[in-house]
């Protein structure tokens, strides 16, 4: 039996919090939040506590996470890693140094489609990669700055308790999935950021960045906290990919291809410049976020790598890597200049 105990109660985690209600072999022992009337965190790092799941704002994670590393617990930690660059290397470091499975919960990784793209990737189905692109927006922050001027403050608002405003907090999913679905290694990034919208806010609410692989593709990412939209477009030499309302549009020259949720079935078009592959449409919904018949949900195979254990599914390292990504485009904003990641 794996006893949880749960800190950060509100928002999304309300979401994947049946996840560990509905395991027979996972215990829920407390919820830590203070709008549920419980606020102290010592109740998670007792002895009758094997895992400590973070989903506080992220100007938290570093006081949390290390705290429960340190008492010797398995922590699960809501992305991103931290608002700065030192913090998020400082939870890094205490989880490099224990013996238990520490990790980051990145949504997306829920999806079948996501690893499925990585496979067709994998097997040449869209020859090389060239250009990835990514929107993911929403008018939340427009919610929160007027809240915010009525005197209803939230976290999100503050640049220091967030570590910026809708970029960090929205592109952190598709820098990480653009890497691991390519293979490749952001080098370089230019960004342009404002707010418009949102004057309750200290952050940008409209970001959008130019990213440079190791391989030479590149990607752009567009984020928002004033605007509606989500999509997802990877282009190789060979084919495409397009994901947009739960609609995913291939085309590949490079053969068929049948994955988890993908199916492919290949053919060729006359095109300029050439045969190309056939564009086929079909409609992927993705799973919800505590599903637990899906094997890919990330909170149950992050418990399941505590229970035989195994490395977390995704690495705090590898967020690492992200936030330095996402500081390369606040520097390059602020600059005007395109900077190298470190």
């Amino acid at each position: 039996m794996i006893r949880v105990s749960f800190v950060g109660c509100g928002g999304m985690a309300v979401q994947y919090l049946p996840v560990y209600q509905n395991l027979d072999w996972v215990q829920l022992v407390n919820c830590i939040d203070p709008a549920m009337g419980v606020a102290d965190f010592g109740l998670a790092l007792t002895d009758e506590i094997d895992a400590v799941i973070i989903n506080t704002p992220n100007h938290l994670h570093r006081p949390q996470a290390v705290a429960a590393i340190e008492a010797g617990k398995h922590v699960l930690l809501q992305k991103p890693v931290a608002p700065t660059v030192a913090d998020a290397e400082a939870i890094a470091d205490a989880a490099e140094k224990s013996n238990r499975t520490v990790g980051l919960y990145m949504s997306y990784f829920d999806q079948p489609l996501i690893h499925d793209l990585r496979d067709m990737v994998s097997a040449g189905r869209l020859g090389n990669i060239v250009h990835c692109y990514a929107r993911l927006m929403h008018k939340g922050g427009m919610m929160w700055s007027d809240e915010a001027l009525k005197g209803d403050r939230n976290w999100r608002g503050s640049v220091a308790e967030t570590g910026g405003g809708c970029f960090i907090q929205l592109a952190v999913h598709y820098i990480h999935i653009f890497e691991w679905v390519t293979g490749a290694r952001i080098v370089k990034a230019s960004g342009f950021q404002r707010n418009l919208h949102c004057p309750g806010l200290e952050g940008e609410d409209l970001a959008i960045a130019v990213f440079e692989f190791d391989s030479g593709a590149m990607a752009t990412i567009d984020t928002a906290w004033c605007a509606n939209g989500e999509e997802l477009a990877i282009h190789g030499t060979e084919g495409r990919a397009v994901y947009r309302e739960n609609r995913l549009s291939a085309a590949s020259s490079g053969g068929a291809f049948e994955g988890r949720v993908v199916r492919y079935s290949g053919g060729l078009v006359a095109a300029f410049g050439g045969p190309q592959g056939e564009e086929q449409t079909m409609e992927i919904k993705p799973p919800g976020f505590a599903d637990i018949g899906n094997p890919l949900n990330q909170h149950l195979q992050f418990l399941e790598a505590v229970r035989d254990g195994r490395p977390a599914p995704v690495s705090i390292a590898s967020g690492v890597h992200d936030l330095r990504v996402v500081d390369a485009v606040y520097r390059s904003a602020r600059e005007g200049r395109a900077v190298e990641v470190a």
